[in-house]
């Protein structure tokens, strides 16, 4: 897989810009919008493993807090394709902002498999996770980039 060209990877940066903005807003429908009918999601929050859109959008929905702003923040994501598959990684900070201004967020690690299909680029594979501390076995939610 080489370098994304810049058209492939203006139209892959701008799905993950769009998802930002759509997981930010709460706009599940929007987010859907952005995935393959089978995608497999290893999500950093539960269950283990999460296949097809009704699963997904299920899982989005029970996510979401009643309460306090969205916090969603992503590095450059670095893009390699080839024809209609294609791989990202970056780093996201994932979180939410509680009504009295304290914050629940961290940075973690993020890969996405996407295809292109009818033109456009979906997420077909997603794999958020957090880095543990081996001695003490908990998540490592304090690390900065």
């Amino acid at each position: 897989m080489k370098h994304a060209t810049s058209k492939d990877y203006q139209e892959i940066k701008n799905v993950f810009d769009r998802w930002i903005e759509a997981a930010s807003n709460r706009n599940v429908d929007a987010i859907m919008e952005l995935y393959h009918d089978d995608i497999c999601s290893y999500d950093a929050v539960g269950p283990l493993q999460i296949n097809g859109r009704a699963d997904y959008y299920a899982h989005w929905q029970s996510c979401i807090p009643d309460q306090g702003d969205m916090i969603f923040q992503s590095q450059e994501p670095v893009i390699r394709a080839s024809g209609h598959l294609a791989v990202a990684h970056f780093l996201i900070r994932c979180g939410i902002r509680n009504p009295d201004g304290s914050e629940q967020a961290s940075w973690m690690r993020a890969t996405s498999h996407l295809e292109k299909q009818g033109g456009h680029w979906r997420i077909m594979h997603e794999h958020f996770s957090v880095p543990f501390d081996c001695d003490s076995g908990e998540a490592q939610f304090g690390l900065e980039p």
